[in-house]
């Protein structure tokens, strides 16, 4: 799992520091909206499941016992106020056609296909992918079993395979192969 901010940010902000949280806050806001920009698919929805999680890492910073766990504790709340946020507009299946992006290797046909894919498949995805998390690590965010994981990760690939036809998904994008190890 990649680090959101430095762990000594996180330490003074667990220590009480306002101005360490604030800055704790400020620091990971960008990576929150992308994340829930990929899972929710509206720049809207992102920008409020990004707040909502800032909320709560202000409100609930306190009770994070080691600066090690943060990083799985973050990505928990993301995805959590990235589906609540998504259910609560309606907007459970809505294309990514109108995401734009500054990877320049991400190509507007892969996020396209990713928005067709079910919701909880476009989350397991895009951790797994795009935020090269491990099997057990999107097990723990989404709070649900390795096996589960790894159905949807095979739902998605095959999906996904439908949908972006011969695309060379690691030639493209530069991301990993979409193999069936997880």
């Amino acid at each position: 799992m990649g680090r959101w901010v430095p762990p000594e940010a996180i330490a003074s902000a667990l220590s009480g520091n306002e101005t360490a949280l604030d800055d704790l806050i400020t620091g990971i806001w960008p990576a929150c909206f992308r994340l829930a920009m990929m899972v929710t698919g509206d720049r809207g929805l992102a920008e409020d499941a990004a707040q909502e999680t800032c909320v709560a890492v202000y409100r609930k910073i306190r009770s994070l016992r080691r600066v090690d766990a943060f990083d799985a504790w973050l990505y928990r709340i993301i995805m959590h106020e990235s589906t609540r946020v998504r259910r609560r507009s309606g907007n459970v299946t809505e294309p990514t056609d109108h995401i734009t992006t500054t990877d320049s290797h991400i190509t507007l046909d892969v996020w396209q296909a990713l928005g067709e894919l079910a919701p909880e498949l476009r989350e397991v995805t895009v951790l797994f992918y795009f935020h090269d998390l491990s099997g057990e690590e999107i097990a723990d965010a989404l709070r649900i079993s390795h096996g589960a994981v790894r159905m949807r990760l095979s739902r998605a690939r095959d999906r996904l395979r439908i949908l972006l036809g011969d695309y060379d998904i690691e030639l493209r994008t530069g991301y990993k192969e979409m193999n069936y190890a997880v």
